[in-house]
């Protein structure tokens, strides 16, 4: 596949590619490396060029410098693999890329992953998607909820955004795909393994589905990867609705609760039978309640300011 230098860099210096125990950049080193090169004129590219000493021209500490070093022998790796994950259909997008989504650089600031592994129809990323999520162990009349909430955003012509796992999310992401509608699922788990499910094939086929991962694609679930994969929805969505949650524990709760504090996008709690003990909770913090599944549409589309958006240390 073609790249730029700029997004090659990105995958060299922020991923795991070529090698699963390299020391890839964080997001925020990653904004801290290019907020340096910019000041002398550099960009991310340059790093690969060998007639260009990048590090040297640009104020980066030692220690950084050192480890840009040691990931930049990596390069060769890191393109055999994305080649070989081209192969199966996965595509890297940086952040450097005309296709990254916009909401994710004006909503995660320097949190922004600076690497989305993506499988599917890209252009549903920057739709005004729907996110519907919630716990695993709903119970039958949430489960319910999150059809009808799913359903209700296909047939308006909404993407609707959840995080794949059991319960809630492949509800609303299977509902939603059942009434025709496109799907997007941020995944914490292994892309590479979740598309070699005949359902998932079949659904990438229709062309009503991306599925996305901001870490390696062979890699399996952990909770540092759910909290990542929490931003992201909440990001993405134009408005979340969280169907079910724990109060004070549990990762539905702690992505919904941070998402409110921290202004990541506007967040949405169904008040209402099969909804969660922790619920209410959230409605005190500031998610906005919702009663009825067809009041869904007009609560996305209210004139309800966005939360403030993180400040980027690029801006």
């Amino acid at each position: 596949m073609t790249m730029t230098e700029d997004a090659r860099a990105a995958v060299v210096l922020a991923s795991r590619l070529g090698r699963r125990d390299r020391p890839a950049l964080s997001p925020a080193l990653w904004h801290r490396l290019v907020q340096a090169l910019q000041d002398a004129g550099l960009r991310p590219g340059d790093l690969l060029r060998s007639d260009v000493d990048a590090i040297g021209k640009a104020a980066i500490p030692e220690e950084l410098a050192e480890r840009i070093g040691v990931l930049i022998e990596d390069t060769v790796a890191v393109v055999v693999e994305i080649d070989t994950l081209a192969g199966k259909g996965i595509q890297p997008v940086t952040i450097e890329d005309a296709a990254y989504p916009d909401r994710y650089g004006s909503k995660l600031g320097t949190q922004a992953p600076p690497v989305l592994f993506v499988v599917g129809d890209q252009t549903l990323l920057e739709r005004d998607g729907v996110g519907i999520v919630g716990s695993r162990n709903v119970d039958e009349e949430g489960a319910g909820v999150a059809g009808r909430l799913a359903e209700e955003a296909a047939r308006a012509g909404r993407t609707v955004i959840s995080g794949g796992a059991r319960g809630v999310d492949q509800l609303a992401m299977a509902a939603a795909f059942e009434a025709g509608g496109s799907v997007v699922g941020v995944l914490a788990d292994s892309l590479a393994g979740r598309i070699r499910r005949p359902d998932t094939l079949r659904a990438l086929d229709s062309g009503q589905i991306c599925l996305i991962t901001h870490q390696h694609p062979g890699a399996g679930f952990g909770a540092g990867a759910a909290i990542g994969r929490n931003k992201l929805i909440y990001a993405l969505a134009k408005l979340t609705v969280v169907v079910a949650t724990d109060r004070g524990r549990g990762g539905t709760w702690e992505g919904a609760s941070e998402a409110v504090r921290s202004g990541y996008g506007r967040v949405a709690v169904w008040r209402g039978g099969g909804e969660g003990p922790g619920n209410a909770a959230l409605e005190d913090l500031g998610a906005e309640p919702i009663r009825a599944v067809e009041e869904l549409c007009g609560l996305v589309d209210a004139d309800t300011p966005e939360p403030p958006a993180q400040m980027s240390m690029l801006e």
